[in-house]
């Protein structure tokens, strides 16, 4: 796909991976819409929309918008996510993280994916956690929807196959927000669990995606980009 000119949504776009994707994307040449829920960039870059993602109204607001605005959309990218740490049995954590990291995203790629005309690309972002030999123990709900996802991403692209490719990045240690307050030594000591020795940066995976968009030959793909954390545990 030739970026230039192109009109994108990146979920979540106002930190993290999301802003790291939806950065390169602008710098690519493509109009990029994000979504953010509480911090907004006041990018003139970017055109932003606030959006809660566990209400199918705001969703809904949402294309309305992109629908009014651009009438169509070539690029998705399901960056928006929550990682609410609980225990195992916890039903309130595991609806509140399937909210967000599931049902909404599936209502969000349901509506882009009729805003896209000729071809198209949609691109997940899953987690290591996602393959359930690496899942951490507090946060079973978090590990559970990253599976799902990667499900989801391979049987999405069976089935818009072959003028929309569905892909999906699963990231190991990427210091991004969702780590929450952290202090530099621990961030030190967490790069250190993986082979490259230290914190992946969004930009990294930003790359990736980039590449993925423009690649017409790779769908229901799970790239894995952990700086060897799988081969060292």
């Amino acid at each position: 796909m030739i970026l230039k000119g192109k009109i994108a949504l990146v979920t979540g776009g106002s930190s993290g991976i999301g802003q790291a994707i939806a950065t390169a994307l602008v710098d690519a040449g493509c109009q990029v819409i994000i979504t953010y829920n509480t911090h907004k960039t006041n990018n003139p870059k970017f055109t932003e929309i606030p959006v809660d993602l566990h209400s199918e109204k705001d969703i809904e607001k949402l294309f309305e918008v992109i629908t009014k605005k651009f009438g169509k959309l070539d690029i998705l990218v399901n960056s928006a996510g929550i990682n609410t740490r609980g225990e195992p049995f916890d039903l309130k954590v595991w609806r509140d993280v399937f909210e967000v990291d599931v049902f909404a995203l599936v209502a969000i790629t349901g509506h882009a994916v009729k805003l896209m005309q000729n071809e198209g690309k949609i691109i997940n972002i899953s987690s290591l956690y996602g393959d359930g030999k690496f899942a951490w123990v507090h946060m079973p709900a978090y590990s559970a929807a990253k599976a799902v996802l990667n499900n989801y991403t391979q049987t999405l692209a069976k089935n818009l196959a072959p003028k929309i490719a569905v892909n999906a990045i699963a990231p190991g240690y990427v210091r991004t927000p969702l780590w929450g307050e952290r202090s530099e030594e621990e961030f030190v000591s967490n790069g250190k669990e993986q082979l490259i020795e230290r914190m992946i940066r969004p930009e990294e995976i930003a790359s990736m995606a980039l590449e993925l968009v423009r690649n017409d030959a790779l769908t229901g793909e799970i790239i894995v980009i952990d700086g060897g954390l799988s081969l060292k545990n």
